[in-house]
Formats: structure tokens, sequence, C-alpha cells
């Protein structure tokens, strides 16, 4: 009994399990995009903060703590933990005489 119906729905299966194998490519896509955009603004606050002022404000480091993370758990690599960390250790003001 089980198998008649299978054989004779054998479409709507198909179409489901495509349905799903698309579905995962796009949600696949979507997260190595977002890692991508996240990457790319952690390199810009590095370039701003770490190489072109030397310090980096409260306000950016809350909220450089808050991108990290999202990073983080859409498995971004070392790259982004190493700009994360040296942004962080920064002074958050302005060195006196710069």
């Amino acid at each position: 009994m089980h198998l008649k119906f299978i054989t004779d729905n054998w479409q709507i299966f198909t179409a489901f399990a495509t349905a799903i194998a698309y579905l995962y490519r796009q949600i696949i896509a979507t997260r190595k995009g977002i890692r991508a955009l996240l990457r790319a603004d952690l390199i810009r606050l590095y370039n701003k903060y770490h190489d072109d002022l030397g310090y980096c404000p409260v306000y950016v480091k809350q909220s450089l703590e808050d991108e990290y993370q999202q990073y983080h758990a859409l498995k971004g690599n070392g790259v982004g933990t190493n700009l994360y960390h040296a942004l962080m250790a920064l002074p958050t003001e302005p060195q006196e005489g710069e």
C-alpha cells in the first residue's frame, strides 16, 4: 500500500525534494553573502580606526561587538577575529598630542 502511494505520487515527492534543495542553496548563498558584507565592514572599521585614527570610540566598539558576534555565528574565519581583537585593543580616545 505504501509503495503504491509513492509510485502514484512520485511527481509530488520530486517537486518537494527539488524545492527543499533550492531553498537550501538559497540559504547557504544568503549566509555567505551576509558573512562577506560583515567581513567587509570589519575591514573598513579596521582601516579607519586602527590605521587612520589609532583609537576606537566606545560606541563603535559596542556596535563592533554585536557585528562580530553575528559574523562569528555565520562561521566567519580568523581574519575577522584578528581585526576584531585589534580594534577592541585600541584606546577609546585619541592619545595626547595626536
